[in-house]
């Protein structure tokens, strides 16, 4: 691929997953670009609306409305976003919490949609956002929806530690896998971030892959052993009708 192309995607892909504005030395010391190079690059997304300027005194810059554009383009074309967006919209009705769709991308979870609970501590994953599968419920119920071999090929060691609950290793995370399938859903007990806690449901097209996973995700103090398995019943009966509707035939999404 053409250097200043690839380039070009990278810079879009950085300020999407950044969260927040970044300027060009940041954007430079990150990936390792010459700051020329970044200037003329984000001078061309600038013009044609992909990137924002931010903050003119701190000149500082963030995705723009033409990146978001192509990017519900993509959306509103996929059949999965289509068919789980109102599910989420009445699992989050159901059980008052914030709930999210995520594919997987690399060994990465991408986060594909968010419908937002009221309650005032939340995660602050955005659409677009990603994060390594064994720190998450939505990456770890993928997984364990994968054969071995995949999962092996996919998660590599070293694992980057963000808590005290995050998986250390291989072994950590086959162990974590296997009581995922028995339980029939993943928990994320503040592996990524402390204070919050996850559960996590795989959806099945009509081939019996695993193509994605949806969860509910709440602040600890709510996460009781009674709330688990409430909202636990709701996730994986919204994870099924899902799957339903894209063609799976199963009563059960983990064999």
């Amino acid at each position: 691929m053409n250097h200043s192309a690839l380039r070009t995607l990278e810079i879009l892909e950085y300020l999407a997953a950044s969260g927040e504005a970044r300027s060009i030395s940041e954007i430079s010391r990150d990936l390792g670009y010459p700051k020329t190079s970044v200037f003329d690059i984000v001078g061309a997304l600038l013009e044609k609306g992909f990137v924002k300027l931010d903050d003119p005194r701190l000149k500082t810059y963030t995705v723009g409305l033409s990146a978001y554009r192509v990017g519900m383009s993509y959306i509103n074309r996929a059949d999965l976003y289509s068919i789980a967006h109102e599910v989420l919209i009445d699992l989050k009705n159901r059980t008052g919490e914030t709930v999210y769709l995520a594919v997987e991308d690399h060994g990465s979870a991408v986060y594909l949609d968010k419908v937002e609970s009221s309650q005032p501590l939340q995660s602050a994953c955005s659409r677009g956002s990603k994060k390594p599968m064994y720190l998450t419920g939505l990456g770890k119920a993928m997984l364990a929806g994968y054969d071995d071999a995949k999962i092996k090929t996919l998660m590599r060691e070293p694992f980057e530690r963000r808590t005290d609950t995050t998986l250390r290793d291989m072994d950590a995370l086959m162990e974590d896998i296997a009581q995922t399938r028995k339980r029939g859903y993943a928990v994320d007990n503040g592996e990524d971030v402390e204070i919050l806690r996850c559960v996590a449901a795989p959806i099945r097209n009509a081939q019996n892959e695993t193509i994605a996973a949806i969860s509910i995700s709440m602040l600890y103090l709510r996460f009781t052993p009674e709330v688990e398995e409430r909202v636990s019943r709701e996730l994986v009966d919204a994870a099924l009708q899902i799957s339903r509707q894209l063609g799976y035939t199963k009563s059960q999404l983990y064999k």
